[in-house]
């Protein structure tokens, strides 16, 4: 294992509670995500077993991490081995068992099993179908765990309600005017950009209408809530599923929030961008359906769910990155999503 002269103190002391000192191949693991969080992919020399290990978010409690776990290890108990495997830490006590770890800064870290496989934000009309059918059974799965299921308002659909109203209260062009000098210029002009694109199709309209929606009761379970197109990955050999990854953000909602954030993650990208979301993905809404029918308001919200995420998703890019001053590893890959946001921006206050 390599020494704490290389590693951080935090890492080689997470390391150490699953694998001891036994030798590793340790290295910074590529499409880790916006956040920042650190993710590593480990190799342990003596089976070749590869996990990945990652940190939970510094908010994260106890309570919330041992949830996380809990939903994945009943998936996958369950039969649906798309999801990684959680693995334990050796024997500690008195924390024998437990699957996270809190470092000396007070954050949790995970080993999950590594899950082969590529992602694509351009997927096949099979990867399509393929991803949705793994997602209906993630669903369906999901919704059988102990206590978890219950009626009620989208705590998304609530959230996405109130920043629309702080929104309309403190608009982007009259927050534009106190950016920084030294802001990011390409951020900048992304922001002009989507200001511009609002005002020429009315989007103060949208907004109003995402304030005013009605909060219909529906059926709430355990969601992933971040499964886009990162997220999901295929085996290079076709349109299997190889695995579904990044369980941080789950929570209990509805499961039009995934079907909205993995489509329009895709369509973002796709020749699906000018259309209406469910038009575009016809096909792979169907193989969702033939595992888990949609009720009528799930379908109805999901477009609701795509198109205020858009306009509400740039409003949480451009507060993190020019007004909380935030920065993230991989500028170029922010820029990129940001501008497909942008792109996507036009369609999407037309409709």
């Amino acid at each position: 294992m390599p020494t704490s002269q290389t590693l951080p103190a935090s890492i080689e002391h997470a390391i150490a509670a699953w694998l001891g000192g036994d030798a590793i191949r340790l290295a910074p693991l590529a499409g880790g995500g916006f956040s920042g969080a650190a993710v590593h992919s480990v190799e342990h020399l003596a089976t070749g077993r590869r996990f990945v290990l990652k940190r939970f978010p510094e908010s994260a409690t106890i309570d919330r991490c041992t949830w996380v776990h809990a939903l994945m290890r009943h998936l996958r108990a369950v039969g649906i081995d798309v999801v990684p495997e959680v693995i334990d830490r050796r024997p500690q006590p008195p924390a024998e068992g437990q699957t996270f770890l809190l470092d000396h800064a007070g954050g949790p870290w995970e080993l999950v099993a590594f899950m082969p496989g590529r992602a694509t934000d351009r997927p096949t009309s099979g990867q399509a179908a393929a991803a949705l059918d793994a997602l209906a059974r993630v669903h369906v799965a999901a919704a059988g765990m102990a206590g978890v299921q219950t009626r009620g308002p989208s705590p998304g659909v609530i959230r996405r309600r109130e920043q629309a109203r702080q929104l309309i209260a403190l608009p982007w062009r009259q927050r534009r005017a106190a950016i920084a000098r030294d802001a990011d210029p390409v951020v900048v002009a992304l922001f002009d950009e989507a200001i511009d694109a609002c005002d020429r199709a009315g989007g103060a309209r949208t907004l109003a209408a995402i304030a005013a929606a009605e909060v219909p009761p529906l059926a709430l379970q355990p969601v992933l809530r971040d499964v886009w197109s990162d997220h999901v990955l295929f085996a290079d050999a076709g349109d299997r599923v190889s695995g579904i990854v990044d369980y941080h953000a789950a929570g209990i909602d509805t499961p039009a929030t995934d079907l909205a954030r993995l489509l329009g993650s895709w369509s973002l990208a796709g020749a699906g961008c000018e259309q209406p979301l469910l038009d575009a993905w016809r096909d792979a809404v169907e193989a969702y359906e033939q595992v888990r029918p949609l009720a009528a308001a799930e379908r109805r919200l999901i477009s609701w769910l795509h198109a205020s995420g858009v306009i509400l998703g740039l409003d949480n890019w451009f507060r993190w990155t020019l007004e909380e001053r935030r920065t993230f590893p991989d500028a170029a890959r922010m820029h990129e999503r940001i501008a497909r946001l942008v792109a996507a921006l036009g369609p999407i206050l037309r409709d």
